[in-house]
Order: structure tokens, then C-alpha cells, then sequence
């Protein structure tokens, strides 16, 4: 009789587990919106006076920091990533998604794996690590801020700022939903970061809950002064002493 009382518990913990399980997953599914943030190698530099921080050889434009479920995060901490998940993306990860921190590049995504990936692997085109590092790169290439910058006549400078506005006409087909994140410089402001927002369909465009900026390194550029936008140097602490 202890025996299958204990068999009938087992099972019915089982299930319960399994249920959660389920739950949970069902749960970390309820998100509407990707956010795709891009980051300026040629002020990044200027948040993390801490690290040592880098530009690798590589890398020559706008990089990739992430591609965000909201509101989600960490939704499945066992899944693991490895590198033969994304071996064959190495070379255009290394180049379009690097850390710009002296760490191995690896650790960066595995990081970003783990908090964000896995709360996009109920989608087909994130259902896996490969498909989902394919989908950031596919983005970065479909919304390319270099060659639209490039066409505004928008070029790095030390010596010339541009408007608000200015930046903003560059990325006008992306939609409303396009956020321009900047740190300071003394009394400039610098852009560092474009967050753009796309729906689960992948369509561009997506209203999503408000950021808590606050304990942000990169706050939302006003239109209250012009906004540069540093070229790469050898001193990316310091781009333009």
C-alpha cells in the first residue's frame, strides 16, 4: 500500500511539474512586440570608462546589440547555447554582433541566449539559437541605419553635429516607433544606440510598453541640441580628444 501511494504521488507530481512547465512557456509566449537595438561602436566606448573597451578590426559600422522579446526575460535558463549551434554564422557574428568589451564574443551571446533568445523560441523564426542569431543578422541587413545615414548625408565628425530631426528624416520609413538613445560628452550628446520596433510578424512597427530609463546608460536624445555622431578612432574612450 506505501508503495503505490508513493507511485501515485510521483505521478502526480510529475504532472503537476509538467503543467508548470507548460505554463510557464505558454506564459513567456505573451509577448507582441521585438525590439532590435543596434549600437555605434564610435560611442559606446564613452558608457564604459570602467572596462576596457574595444573596436575589433572587423567591425566598420552600426553593431548589432540585440534582438528583445518585451517584457520577457530568461524564460528558459537551462537551455544552453554552444558554439555548434551558430558555427557556421561565426564570421558574420564576429563582425556584425561583437563585444566591444574585452571579452570573449562568445560570452556575449550566450548571455544574450539565455535572457533573451529563449523567450523567442515560441515563434517558428526563433524556435532555436540558429535561427534566432540568423534572424537578428537578417534584420541588421533589412534595416541597414549605415546606408541610410549614408544616403541623409549623415557622416561621423568630432567637428559637426546634426538635428534631431535630421536623424529622424533618415529613418522616417521605419515608422514612428524608432528610438534614438544617446550619452553625454561634456555638453554633447551623442548617439549610441536606435532601437526599432517590430511586431511578432516581423512588420515593422510596434508600440510598446514605456522604458524605465532611469538606471538606463543611454537616455532618449532631445531635440533641445544637435547630436553627434563619433567616428571610430584608436581611443574609444576618448574619440575625440
Amino acid at each position: 500500500m506505501a508503495l503505490y501511494i508513493g507511485i501515485c504521488l510521483a505521478v502526480v507530481y510529475g504532472l503537476t511539474a509538467m503543467t508548470a512547465a507548460q505554463a510557464d512557456m505558454k506564459d513567456s509566449c505573451r509577448w507582441k512586440c521585438l525590439t532590435f537595438a543596434q549600437l555605434w561602436p564610435g560611442s559606446f566606448c564613452l558608457t564604459f570608462s570602467k572596462h576596457k573597451c574595444m573596436i575589433p578590426d572587423q567591425v566598420d559600422g552600426w553593431t548589432i546589440h540585440g534582438l528583445w522579446p518585451n517584457g520577457k526575460e530568461s524564460c528558459n535558463r537551462t537551455w544552453k547555447l554552444a558554439q555548434k549551434d551558430i558555427g557556421d554564422l561565426w564570421t558574420d557574428m564576429r563582425k556584425y554582433w561583437p563585444s566591444l568589451i574585452n571579452e570573449d564574443p562568445f560570452k556575449f551571446w550566450q548571455r544574450e541566449w539565455t535572457k533573451h533568445g529563449t523567450c523567442g523560441t515560441c515563434a517558428k523564426n526563433m524556435s532555436c539559437p540558429h535561427k534566432y542569431f540568423s534572424l537578428a543578422l537578417e534584420l541588421r541587413t533589412k534595416v541597414s541605419i549605415d546606408e541610410y545615414f549614408s544616403a541623409a548625408g549623415i557622416k561621423p565628425s568630432c567637428h559637426n553635429g546634426y538635428t534631431y530631426g535630421r536623424f529622424h528624416t533618415a529613418l522616417s520609413y521605419l515608422g514612428p516607433y524608432v528610438n534614438l538613445q544617446c550619452c553625454k560628452d561634456k555638453k554633447r550628446q551623442v548617439l549610441v544606440q536606435i532601437k526599432i520596433h517590430f511586431s511578432k510578424d516581423l512588420s515593422i512597427g510596434c508600440k510598446t510598453f514605456e522604458e524605465n530609463v532611469i538606471y538606463s546608460y543611454y537616455k532618449p536624445c532631445t531635440k533641445k541640441s544637435e547630436i553627434y555622431l563619433y567616428p571610430f578612432t584608436d581611443h574609444p574612450h576618448n574619440p575625440c580628444s
